[in-house]
Formats: structure tokens, sequence, C-alpha cells
């Protein structure tokens, strides 16, 4: 009997409780943000250290999509915002208008650079009121590690006496005296300055890596079209061409096979799109230069000089798309060999300027009168009212021979 009374009051008991479990709230999992799969960068990720030339990885098949192009700005403490108002986006690449899956979207070249913080952001203009971006942040560039992180020096261990000199038996034979170092035969070249590394026997192919001064590298040929860049190969594997004026050789040069460097970078033609309609007037951008500076100028030869530049939309029409800058540095014949270099720029408002800058360096026609030229939007990406403004040209000047 009192068994009995014992269940009856428990089952009292786990009746409450249940009806109280059935009344409560559900819980459920809360949706996570997502990465849109159409538009966003795989690679590098934040947190991440990177030199030299960085490529890009990550995907934009928007449907929607008219052009897109990587930018960065330095992260510094105080920025006021999340647009940074006081730190302005400056172009990573030039603007493409073809989609990648999973591939590099381009290649952005931290040489010039300071040692720091930055953030990137992928832009994309689909043709409506505003772009669609996607960072990332942080991201640390180091292209001169501190001191304290090169490699250490493994120093020498002394091995214990096994015996006494009273123990030993036998006189012990002299010492050999150690093998005086012999210089390395095989044929090298020594950097006399920071150098440059590129995928050609000219400035106008892309950097591949650099040589600090006193580092030395092994030639493995010499180029075949006869203007003396050796052919060598990094401590990294990497192979490269380096102009002569700025190593000095040693070993044995007289059997240096001739190395082909490969065809110049294509200048990137657009996909063909519809013809539009003639733009009006009142409506249409028409870009120009606000202002242009050298620095230094005059420039010696093999001497690295910036080009900063201001573009303005005096048109009453935004620019929705960026555009590119072709910088051309010639001798002052007119019929001497170019060298160029490409400044991205991207989609500017009415009435609006932005500023943008770029590197050249000089090697040829020294000794000589040269010509700076400007041409804005070079590849005619911007539908502008005034096609004809878009030319500047920089007082000539007076290139020294310096350390060519």
């Amino acid at each position: 009997m009192k068994h009995l009374v014992f269940v009856v009051f428990a089952l009292l008991l786990l009746i409450p409780a249940s009806l109280a479990q059935e009344d409560a709230e559900p819980i459920e999992p809360k949706d996570v943000e997502m990465v849109n799969p159409e538009a966003h960068i795989s690679w590098p990720p934040a947190v991440y250290v990177v030199r030299d030339n960085v490529d890009i990885r990550g995907t934009v098949t928007l449907a929607t999509m008219r052009n897109f192009f990587i930018e960065f700005r330095p992260l510094t403490l105080g920025m006021m915002d999340e647009d940074g108002e006081d730190n302005p986006w400056l172009p990573g690449t030039l603007p493409r208008i073809e989609a990648v899956d999973d591939d590099i979207l381009g290649s952005w070249n931290t040489v010039t650079l300071r040692d720091g913080l930055y953030e990137l952001r992928l832009t994309i203009n689909t043709g409506g009121a505003e772009p669609e971006h996607y960072r990332v942040s942080p991201i640390r560039v180091e292209n001169n590690p501190p001191d304290f992180m090169a490699e250490q020096r493994v120093a020498a261990v002394e091995e214990p006496e096994t015996e006494t000199r009273a123990e030993q038996q036998v006189e012990e034979p002299a010492p050999e005296p150690e093998p005086e170092p012999t210089e390395d035969s095989r044929p090298h070249v020594v950097a006399t300055v920071n150098s440059n590394v590129r995928a050609g026997d000219s400035t106008l192919y892309a950097v591949i890596g650099h040589l600090l001064e006193g580092d030395s590298a092994l030639i493995k040929g010499i180029s075949s079209y006869g203007t003396g860049w050796y052919y060598i190969e990094l401590a990294n594997g990497r192979s490269g061409f380096i102009y002569p004026g700025i190593v000095n050789t040693r070993g044995d040069l007289g059997n240096l096979p001739r190395i082909n460097p490969p065809p110049l970078p294509p200048t990137p033609i657009p996909l063909p799109t519809a013809v539009p309609a003639p733009p009006q007037p009142q409506t249409g951008a028409d870009l120009v230069f606000h202002s242009v500076r050298v620095d230094p100028h005059p420039v010696e030869c093999n001497e690295t000089y910036r080009i900063n530049v201001t573009v303005r939309n005096a048109g009453s029409g935004a620019a929705t798309s960026g555009g590119n800058i072709l910088v051309s540095d010639r001798g002052a014949n007119g019929t001497a060999q170019a060298q160029t270099t490409n400044i991205a720029f991207g989609p500017l408002a009415p009435g609006h300027t932005t500023e943008v800058f770029g590197h050249l360096t000089p090697t040829l026609h020294y000794e000589t009168h040269h010509h700076i030229t400007l041409q804005l939007d070079s590849n005619n990406q911007v539908a502008e009212t005034n096609e004809g403004n878009n030319f500047h040209a920089d007082a000539p000047y007076y290139m020294a021979r310096g350390d060519c």
C-alpha cells in the first residue's frame, strides 16, 4: 500500500513539469552572416603578412557587373569612420570588365609601400547608384623585416676532452691548418644598390623580386636581344632579369647562354560592347588633368621618379567607371624608344577630383633632353563630351648619365 501511494505522488509531480515544457518557446539557431559567393576576396585573408607582388584571388560573377578593381589604404589610428574620409582609398589594380570565378583578380605591387597595416577593398560597379564593396582588413605589408627576425647563426659547441694529457699514450699529431676559403668561381652578380628583378630585359616588364645592396645571385644567362641584362636566379628559386649597370659581376662570364625574354605584356583590350548613344553635352562626363607634379625633376638615368596626378571631372555627368593614365618618357628627338608606366583611377562624380600616383625609372637615352607626356583615359573606357583635352606634356628636361 505504501508503495502505491509513492508512485501516485511521483506522477502528480511530473505532470506540471511536462506541461511547462510544452508551453516553453522552442530554441532555434540564429542565421549567420554569409559571404556573397559571387563577389568576394578569398586571398589573402585578414591578419596576413604580404610582400613584393601579391596576387589577389577571389570571385566576381555578378550578372549586373560592369567592371571591378582593387583598392587599398593604410590603416592609421584615429580613422574617422568606415568610409575613412581622412584616409582615401588608392588604386591597387587596373579596372577589369570580364568575370572572374575563383581566380586572380589582379596583382597588388607593395614594393614601394611603407611597411605597416593596410586594408583591401574590392569595388564592383554594377550600374546602380552605389557600387558594391568587399573589404579585407587588416593586411600587413612587410618588405623589410626587422633585424631580429633574420636567421640566427648557430654557435659552435666545443666537444669535451675524453682523456687528460697524462693518460695519452701516443703523441698527438699537429692540427692540420684550416683551408683558406676560396671565392666562388661560378658566374654571379652582387647588387651595388637595392635593385628590382624583372620578368624581362626592360623596365616595361613587371617586378618579380629584388636584390638588396650587397646581395648576390647566380647568373643563368644573358639576354639574347643584346641589352646586356643578366638572367639570374633568386634565393627563393624564381628567375628574372636585372640591369647590368646596378650590379658587379664575379666569375667566368665567357660562356653564358643566351636567354630569350618573354614577350612584352599586351595592353588589355576591352571586350566589344554595344555602341552607346552619343552623350549629351549637358549630361556627359569630361575628364581633365587638374595638376601634374613630377618629383624629383629633373631626374638622372636609373633614378626612380614619382608622378602625382590630380584628375577632375569637369562635366555635368558622372564617370561611372575608372580608367587608365599612360605616362611616356621619350628622348627629345621624338623617335627614341619610350619608357612607359600606367596609373589607374576610379569612378568620378561631376565636379569632383581624385589624386593618384605612379613611378617610372628611365634607363634609356641619357645625356640628352627628354619629354614626359601623359594621356588621360588611354583605353577610352570613359565616354566623354570632349576627348580632345586628355593630353598633358611636361616641360622637357635634360637627363644626366647618373648610374647608367
